[in-house]
């Protein structure tokens, strides 16, 4: 017996993802290709001390593209990239969609077995890299090709032309598994795109946006191509980890006007530099639950900002849902993710794949154009988590299983209720306690182990591991 009427079902499938735009069905090199034809003198990139316009930064992104081909990469094949945040990293990943070539970011606190590990999972030949972060171990099996400071004045050697398909992969990107081996997500092109070009993204608030998120998270997507591919300016934080003290300082001097914060380092600035985002007009902020609270405390210090919980998987290209606060917020302790990106559709859905109805905790499914295309290398483990959509508008469409149980509230947003297994996320990065409880186990003195997640009462996040040490040990 079906507990929704026809009406309600149509609300909940249909209306509820009214979300469809257009997309442009070409690579991300071309959509930048064409930007630098309506923007060539316009500010690319800047880090402070040096700034590329439009223009330069293709010239720029046209000697790596050249540059990685003459060393034998083909379209589809992966390249490891293990840089310092900088001009350079932007160059890099630019050249590299030019060249077809599929970037890998690495990330300097990597141990060496993972880096290892993502190479040859991936097949990567080369390892982009500068002076500060080649890795002293896991890359002997590659080439490494160490870049230096971009030279804006040089000649251009011209676009690589490859031919390059909106569908072709653009990067692989590393979460945990529960299995201990990380796992490898490939985003396409168009997934990039679909999420750049969303007129969800005010583009008078995304004028200078910070880059200052890891490479390797998932964030970065966004502070890399939204402003990249809308004329913005793409402002780069100082390399290295970034204190309160040194994102105010980034962030103030750069005229910066919209970056994304996770919402535990939302918590702290606003509890101690609130005025560091005075002069921003929005902020998105998730990877956690946000803090009500908080929101209300950043509004009442910064009037002319806008807060937008965004929520989204890695598996899903960064951004699925999206929720503008209200000002003054006043609703509950958590703020709701809100409603679907553009060209995204969301369902709460039962075991059996049923909508649940307003209200009622269900598991959230995740189709449409930022859906990835799945596991690198791994179909089991894709077929399990990348189903068929039921609620389609055609066939073989997937949605993503996201494991992350939801409801929708009174006023239709959907607020965030827990993971339907173990996953926990800890200042917005994924993780698998099975992972960590694998290395603990591989320790001969250590029998068993098991590790949780502790919530103290001011919302911060923090993993306890319990072992068991092996008998069969002497001390």
């Amino acid at each position: 017996i079906d507990i929704l009427t026809l009406d309600e079902h149509r609300c909940a499938v249909v209306d509820f993802n009214d979300t469809v735009g257009v997309v442009p069905d070409v690579s991300l090199g071309e959509l930048f290709r064409r930007r630098v034809a309506e923007t060539p003198d316009a500010a690319a990139v800047t880090d402070g001390a040096a700034t590329l316009t439009y223009a330069q930064l293709d010239a720029c992104a046209n000697r790596v593209a050249h540059e990685v081909i003459g060393r034998g990469v083909r379209p589809d094949d992966a390249v490891g990239v293990l840089l310092e945040r900088s001009i350079e990293t932007v160059t890099t990943v630019l050249g590299l969609m030019k060249a077809g070539a599929v970037y890998v970011p690495l990330d300097a606190r990597y141990p060496a077995d993972r880096i290892r590990h993502v190479l040859a999972d991936t097949g990567a030949r080369v390892l982009v890299t500068d002076e500060r972060s080649v890795p002293e171990s896991g890359a002997e099996a590659v080439e490494v090709f160490q870049i230096g400071s971009p030279g804006p004045f040089a000649s251009d050697p011209g676009d690589p032309r490859v031919g390059v398909r909106s569908e072709d992969a653009a990067y692989v990107m590393y979460t945990s598994g529960s299995t201990g081996a990380p796992k490898g997500i490939v985003v396409t092109h168009r997934n990039v795109a679909a999420l750049a070009l969303d007129p969800r993204f005010d583009r008078s608030a995304h004028e200078r946006v910070l880059l200052h998120s890891p490479a390797a998270f998932d964030a970065s997507t966004y502070e890399l191509w939204v402003p990249l591919l809308s004329g913005g300016t793409v402002v780069v934080a100082p390399a290295g980890d970034l204190d309160v003290p040194a994102l105010h300082h980034t962030v103030t001097t750069q005229g910066v006007t919209a970056l994304w914060l996770t919402s535990s380092l939302l918590n702290v600035i606003t509890d101690h530099a609130a005025q560091a985002l005075s002069g921003v007009r929005q902020v998105w902020s998730g990877g956690e639950a946000v803090s009500g609270a908080t929101v209300h405390r950043l509004q009442e210090a910064c009037p002319g900002l806008t807060v937008v919980d965004g929520y989204g998987p890695t598996e899903t290209t960064t951004f699925a849902t999206h929720h503008p606060v209200p000002r003054p917020y006043s609703g509950s302790a958590t703020v709701p993710i809100g409603r679907p990106m553009a060209n995204t559709r969301v369902y709460v859905l039962d075991a059996r794949l049923r909508p649940v109805p307003p209200q009622v905790t269900g598991e959230l499914y995740v189709a449409g154009t930022g859906v990835a295309r799945g596991y690198l290398g791994k179909p089991g483990m894709t077929a399990e988590r990348f189903v068929a959509d039921p609620y389609g508008s055609g066939p073989g469409g997937r949605m993503y299983r996201t494991g992350d149980l939801v409801r929708a509230n009174a006023e239709g947003d959907l607020e965030y209720m827990g993971r339907a297994d173990h996953q926990v996320k800890v200042r917005g990065f994924r993780i698998e306690p099975g992972e960590i409880e694998n290395v603990l186990t591989d320790h001969p003195a250590i029998g068993q182990a098991a590790v949780v997640a502790h919530h103290d009462q001011s919302g911060s996040t923090r993993l306890i591991a319990y072992i068991v040490p092996d008998t069969d040990e002497t001390p």
